[in-house]
């Protein structure tokens, strides 16, 4: 009897081939969420783009949801991407800032003969200012 409860199971499986325009299927919230067209055509384009399935147990998986919200919501796409370039460009200039600093330390260094620098000095700031100043 277990035997034939499993192969139910295997047979009860659901994937892509066996779902029907009309069907529901439950997502990660156990929300019925009705097969259409549409959904079949989101659920193949996701499965060849990152070779996932995109249902698991009997159920529509998260990261398949995720995928289907961003193709639905390309505005909140677009603006991650901002986010993202301004954290890089944010990134890039601190560092920037840190390789002129460490320049003006240098130059600071040869100027004034000295093998260490407080850059909290009156005298390092002025000197930093008027370096800034010419480069």
């Amino acid at each position: 009897m277990a035997k034939k409860a499993k192969q139910t199971k295997l047979n009860d499986k659901l994937s892509l081939e066996n779902i029907n325009v009309g069907d529901k299927i439950l997502d990660l919230h156990n929300e019925e969420i009705e097969i259409t067209e549409d959904l079949i055509e989101q659920m193949r384009k996701y499965e060849q783009e990152s070779k996932k399935s995109s249902i698991w147990r009997g159920k529509v998986t998260g990261s398949f949801l995720y995928f289907k919200w961003i193709e639905e919501h390309p505005e909140e796409k677009v603006e991650k991407v901002i986010e993202e370039s301004l954290d890089e460009s944010i990134e890039e200039q601190v560092v920037d800032e840190e390789n002129e600093l460490l320049d003006c330390i240098e130059d600071y260094k040869m100027e004034y003969n000295v093998k260490s620098v407080n850059v909290k000095s009156q005298k390092f700031k002025q000197f930093f200012y008027k370096w800034k100043q010419e480069n």
